[in-house]
């Protein structure tokens, strides 16, 4: 079964039975998937966080990790914005990925935040940044249920 799958299937047991927030976690095969959920109906989701992880190896080098990003970024052109990868640090064992463009809303743009960390982790969040006070803050990544299934095999696929 794909991590889609479960994801859908843990998702479907009971929808109305999760009291919010919570975490719903699957694995299949190497991979671990985990989502902080905030809302969820037939539909669709909202969450948090997003974590992800590839258990196939434990110490990814900052070339891997790069590459994974752009896998990533290439794969994932569904979302509300593109990604991209916006920084890698050798040092720190960290990927960042966000969107290319963020999307305004009257003073602030939302846009996509992902971390690659060398562990073989992922961390995936939603951020606003206001223009006037000049600060960003978490907001929940809505998706439809589709659209998260698509996004944990294609985060899965792109591990390599």
């Amino acid at each position: 079964m794909s991590l889609s799958k479960k994801i859908a299937a843990a998702l479907d047991e009971n929808t109305k039975a999760y009291n919010l927030p919570c975490a719903v976690s699957v694995e299949e095969g190497q991979s671990h998937l985990t989502l902080h959920l905030t809302g969820l109906d037939t539909v669709g989701v909202a969450f948090s966080n997003l974590e992800f992880a590839a258990n196939s190896r434990t110490d990814w080098s900052a070339e891997a990790l790069r590459g994974w990003g752009e896998r990533l970024a290439s794969r994932i052109t569904y979302l509300m914005e593109p990604l991209t990868v916006v920084e890698t640090d050798a040092q720190g064992g960290e990927v960042q990925i966000r969107s290319q463009r963020p999307t305004p809303r009257d003073e602030q743009r939302s846009y996509y935040e992902l971390r690659l960390f060398r562990q073989g982790t992922l961390r995936m969040q939603r951020f606003a940044f206001d223009k006037e006070t000049r600060e960003r803050r978490q907001t929940p990544c809505q998706l439809t249920r589709e659209v998260l299934e698509r996004l944990a095999d294609d985060i899965a696929a792109s591990v390599g």
